[in-house]
C-alpha cells in the first residue's frame, strides 16, 4: 500500500493553484468553526507524582479533565497567594481558560524573579538549586519556553512542606561554571536576585 500526503507548498505562487494541501486546511477550520473536535474530544490529564511508586491519575478530581481540545499552558502563580495556577489555549470555545488554585494547604513557598547583569537581562538559562532541611533538593532552570506553543512565567517557584526551611540556595548563571550563593531572609516571599549581588530583594 501507498500512503499520500499532502505536502506543504514550496512557493507562495502554490498558494493561489489548487492544492490538497490549502483543501485540507479548509475544511479542517470548518469542521472546527462548527464546534467539531481537533483531536477526538480528547481530554485533559494530570497527573500525581507518588514519590517512586509512578503517577496516579488525578485528572477527574482536579477539575482539569475538560475537553478543550487544549494546546498551549502556562503555569504561574497569577494571584500571588503562593501556590500555581493555570492559563490553558483551546483549539475550541473557550479559547482560553485560567484555572486557579484555591486548594487549601498548610504548605508555604519561596519564588523568585532572576536579573541578569553580565549574561542576558532575563537570566533564560539560569539554574536555581535549593536545598532545605527536609533534606530535599529543589532545582529549576529559566527558560524561554518550556512546552508546546507555551511560555510559562520566568518567576521560578518552589513548593515547601510545613517547617521546611532554606539551607542554601544557588543560582549558576549563564556562562558561568561556578554558583553564586544568595542569602534569603525567610521563606514564604517573591524576592528578586541580581546576578552578583548575593543578595535576594523583597
Amino acid at each position: 500500500w501507498r500512503q499520500v500526503v499532502a505536502q506543504s507548498p514550496l512557493k507562495v505562487t502554490e498558494l493561489t493553484q489548487p492544492n490538497p494541501y490549502i483543501s485540507n486546511w479548509e475544511a479542517l477550520s470548518t469542521l472546527i468553526s462548527r464546534g467539531r473536535s481537533f483531536s477526538g474530544r480528547e481530554r485533559h490529564c494530570a497527573f500525581l507524582n507518588t514519590a517512586g511508586n509512578g503517577f496516579a491519575n488525578m485528572s477527574a478530581s482536579t477539575g482539569l479533565d475538560l475537553i478543550d481540545d487544549g494546546r498551549g499552558l502556562a503555569v504561574t502563580d497569577w494571584d500571588g497567594d503562593g501556590d500555581l495556577d493555570l492559563w490553558m489555549t483551546q483549539r475550541n470555545g473557550p479559547r482560553i481558560r485560567f484555572v486557579r488554585n484555591d486548594l487549601a494547604s498548610s504548605n508555604h513557598f519561596l519564588s523568585c524573579t532572576l536579573i541578569g547583569d553580565s549574561c542576558n537581562r532575563d537570566a533564560i538559562g539560569a539554574r536555581v538549586k535549593v536545598v532545605t532541611t527536609k533534606e530535599r533538593t529543589q532545582i529549576r532552570t529559566v527558560r524561554a519556553g518550556d512546552s508546546f506553543l507555551s511560555q510559562s512565567s520566568k518567576t521560578l517557584h518552589f513548593g515547601l512542606l510545613p517547617g521546611e526551611e532554606i539551607l542554601s540556595l544557588q543560582v549558576t548563571w549563564p556562562g558561568q561554571h561556578l554558583p553564586e550563593f544568595i542569602e534569603l531572609r525567610e521563606t514564604g516571599h517573591h524576592y528578586r536576585i541580581t546576578q552578583g549581588t548575593g543578595m535576594a530583594g523583597l
